[in-house]
């Protein structure tokens, strides 16, 4: 038993990752194939052929079920996020095993060392006492330093160093870190600068609201839509039927906002429309991430020649909870 060939690793699992075996005998057989995580040694998946000499898997769905990108809970500012967009993984059939790959979430060109993973322009605007997140993908035989900048009465700078290789996430803040008029995130490549995000440090308005999404390369975007337009609390009254009738049971009531965008350049619209795609969002208050649901099924643009503002309508993923 032999493989012949195996996906390259870092390739997509949102692509197929086709596992090609030999079981180096004429006569056939059935064969069964473990798909198991290789730092946990957790069986993933298993596929069972029937009759073969030679055959071969797409390990590729049972990874999408496995590994999903996602933020967690809480997200402290200046480190590195953990947002599960990649697996480490080994396929094995009749005590042979595959040589492990790590496959992540996004689909980048495998020649190039560096590719970033966010949609947004890169001029932005934040609040001193909230976090953005920038996203990339690095081949691991690199060093990727993402280099915090405060300009200011009080500039001073930070360096992240997160683990070599995959698609990674690192949170940048302001806060806490005094008289900054601005912040530049620079991140570099083996020493060269290869992506420079610039930061206007505002105040937000009050009925501001921060969203955070996975854009089309699974890795996180956040944007603070300034605007409120309403606030909509919907109840509906849940009945069982019991031997003396209908009575009422409980009462569910989901609060819903309606958001608007700033006028926005029209790549920026397209980057925060991105949003309708995604399979989670959040509200992000704080360091803290609440789930939501859209409830919508597009994403409404007002467009002004060059600009545009996007409104999108969002609730809490569960009862009751406050947005």
């Amino acid at each position: 038993m032999i493989f012949l060939s195996t996906p390259k690793a870092y390739s997509s699992y949102n692509e197929p990752l086709i596992y090609v075996f030999d079981t180096e005998s004429t006569a056939p057989r059935n064969v069964e194939l473990k798909i198991k995580n290789k730092e946990t040694g957790q069986t993933i998946g298993r596929k069972r052929l029937y009759g073969v000499t030679y055959g071969e898997v797409d390990i590729a769905p049972y990874l999408r079920s496995a590994a999903q990108p996602t933020l967690p809970d809480f997200v402290a500012e200046n480190s590195v996020v953990e947002t599960s967009a990649q697996i480490k993984v080994v396929v094995e059939a009749e005590g042979v095993s595959s040589p492990s790959r790590t496959f992540i979430a996004a689909k980048v060109d495998l020649t190039e060392p560096y590719t970033p993973l966010m949609t947004q322009h890169l001029k932005r605007t934040i609040d001193r006492d909230e976090f953005d997140i920038v996203s990339f993908f690095s081949l691991p035989d690199i060093v990727v330093r993402v280099v915090v900048e405060y300009l200011g009465s009080d500039s001073r700078q930070i360096a992240i160093t997160p683990p070599s290789g995959g698609q990674r996430a690192v949170a940048v803040s302001a806060r806490g870190m005094g008289n900054v008029d601005a912040m530049r995130v620079t991140i570099y490549v083996d020493g060269e600068a290869m992506t420079t995000i610039d930061y206007q440090l505002r105040e937000n308005l009050a009925g501001a609201r921060r969203l955070a999404w996975l854009n089309r390369h699974h890795a996180p975007e956040l944007y603070t839509f300034p605007l409120r337009k309403s606030v909509l609390v919907e109840s509906t009254r849940k009945y069982m039927e019991s031997q003396w009738g209908r009575e009422a049971a409980a009462l569910e009531k989901h609060g819903e906002l309606k958001l608007l965008s700033a006028y926005e350049p029209r790549a920026q619209i397209e980057a925060i429309s991105e949003i309708l795609h995604s399979t989670r969002v959040w509200l992000v208050k704080g360091n803290n991430m609440q789930h939501l649901s859209l409830h919508t099924d597009r994403v409404l643009t007002a467009p002004c020649g060059e600009m545009g503002i996007v409104e999108v309508d969002v609730r809490a993923a569960r009862e009751g909870e406050e947005l």
